[in-house]
């Protein structure tokens, strides 16, 4: 009897299997989702097959922290799923049950809408590791390789509404971007695609689909076409060790990625280098990483005093190398909406190289302007702004707008009426504007009008008569002046469009 209780309690002691942690892992994720009203999500064996992955080098590779983008991209991509940002929660314990009874205290996950999520346990010894992945997938592709023999491969799947339009995008190993055409669409965002692998090495494939709020990925896989990739090996020698040689791989990255969504190529400025590059040493130096400083300092007050900058835009990235964290940047939506901004023209990038825990880290700034700090009075404010209304419309692959002198000379009188009464809405004469402009372009079918006051008529915002495929003119009239409404030193801008058959 003495023995048979021994021999009970040892086996209570025992640690749970890596499979029995999962199993309570999983229906822990069901139940939080289930208590607080959301849609449980569907437990997916490929991010589960990814999780696991993920646990065990939790314990052997990225012993600190969470692993960065590029790793949680290779083993979601390698499991055989295509989700893009997945959200991690790494545990790490000692003690094997530790793992599971953390994970068991938490209800902090579920704060935002997943459809998928996976979970894997690792035990190496006395220790363990869980990772729970969670996904809200934007698309449903059918089964494609992720290693492939010269030549090519077709890619089909569909879009997750309200995503539409699919694109599908190949970044060669080169860092070369190409738009890869549709071969087939349908009105339930059905697509398919052939793609090609002409060189060794591995290549990036993006699924883009739009919505209201612009382009957004939808899918992200690797594809390695001769020798399967050894992730270390590859950033190892890809990454760039010098600030100069950072920037330079860094602006080929962006532009490529501008290029291949037909968008004007950006400019790098001397002095956005400096300020990208102050505010990544920075970060290094203190030991912080975020947009806004401790002092409570923004990006507008990094900028250079007195210089046109209407709008900028900030991203910043953290990862073994600046590659590595320019990969993060690209594939996350608020951070590629500035890198496929068609209003910005200038950037600069800095990097910081440093070492956490023995390992090479590098910070990384990128910092996008409408306009160049060195010039900060506009040559021709009238052409700048076409310039802009061009970018846009080529940004929405909208036909250009044609220049029409009738409606420059109207919004020209539109915005100097208007400033002289210190009232946008004011109107340049007896007559509305609508019926000036069908009085001198009868053939008109419609017409609609737009109003800034801003201090950077390239900062013109998106509006929904330059988003109408039925506009094909345009006049733009600028006037600078002083209002008590809206300050000193103001560009007035009328935007007149009509449609004209």
């Amino acid at each position: 009897m003495m023995a048979l209780l021994a021999l009970s309690a040892f086996l209570a002691a025992a640690p749970p299997a890596p499979s029995t942690m999962e199993r309570s892992a999983a229906l822990h994720v069901s139940r939080e989702f289930e208590r607080v009203g959301r849609r449980v999500p569907v437990e997916d064996p490929r991010l589960s097959k990814a999780a696991r992955r993920l646990a065990r080098e939790a314990l052997t590779e990225y012993t600190t922290g969470a692993p960065g983008l590029f790793t949680l991209t290779s083993a979601v991509s390698d499991s055989g799923a295509a989700d893009p940002s997945p959200r991690a929660l790494v545990i790490r314990a000692w003690v094997p049950r530790h793992a599971i009874e953390t994970f068991l205290d938490r209800d902090d996950f579920h704060v935002e809408r997943a459809s998928h999520f996976g979970v894997g346990v690792s035990v190496i010894a006395e220790r363990a590791a869980l990772v729970l992945l969670l996904v809200d997938r934007k698309a449903e592709l059918q089964e494609f390789p992720r290693r492939v023999a010269s030549g090519g491969a077709t890619l089909c799947g569909a879009l997750v509404p309200p995503l539409r339009h699919a694109e599908v995008y190949v970044t060669r190993p080169d860092g070369a971007v190409s738009l890869t055409p549709v071969q087939r669409r349908n009105a339930g965002g059905g697509f398919c695609s052939r793609l090609h692998f002409a060189t060794e090495g591995t290549y990036t494939v993006e699924v883009v689909g739009r919505a209201d709020g612009g382009p957004e990925v939808a899918a992200l896989f690797l594809v390695d076409q001769g020798e399967p990739r050894r992730r270390a090996a590859r950033e190892d020698t890809a990454e760039p060790t010098t600030l100069e040689d950072a920037r330079r791989a860094v602006y080929e990255r962006i532009n490529a990625l501008r290029r291949a969504h037909s968008l004007a190529e950006l400019v790098p400025d001397a002095a956005l280098e400096q300020v990208a590059q102050a505010y990544s040493a920075r970060m290094s130096r203190e030991g912080f990483f975020a947009h806004i400083a401790p002092d409570g300092s923004t990006l507008m007050k990094r900028l250079p005093a007195g210089a046109r900058y209407v709008r900028a835009g900030e991203n910043l990235g953290l990862a073994a190398g600046p590659l590595a964290a320019h990969f993060g940047i690209e594939h996350s939506p608020g951070h590629r909406r500035n890198l496929l901004d068609p209003g910005f023209r200038y950037m600069g990038v800095g990097v910081a190289f440093h070492t956490v825990n023995g390992r090479p880290e590098a910070v990384l700034t990128e910092v996008f302007t409408v306009a160049p700090p060195a010039s900060p009075e506009l040559v021709d404010p009238r052409q700048e702004t076409y310039d802009t209304l061009s970018r846009l419309r080529a940004s929405r692959k909208l036909p250009p707008l044609t220049r029409s002198a009738a409606l420059e000379a109207l919004a020209r009188a539109h915005a100097k009426r208007a400033l002289e009464l210190d009232q946008p809405s004011a109107q340049p004469g007896e007559a509305p504007v609508h019926d000036r402009v069908f009085e001198v372009l009868p053939d008109a079918g419609t017409a609609s009008v737009d109003f800034f006051v801003l201090s950077d008529p390239t900062a013109i915002p998106e509006s929904r008569s330059m988003a109408d495929a039925t506009n094909n003119r345009v006049g733009v009239g600028v006037v600078r002046g002083d209002s008590r409404r809206f300050g000193t030193n103001q560009y007035w801008v009328a935007v007149i469009y009509a449609a004209v058959p």
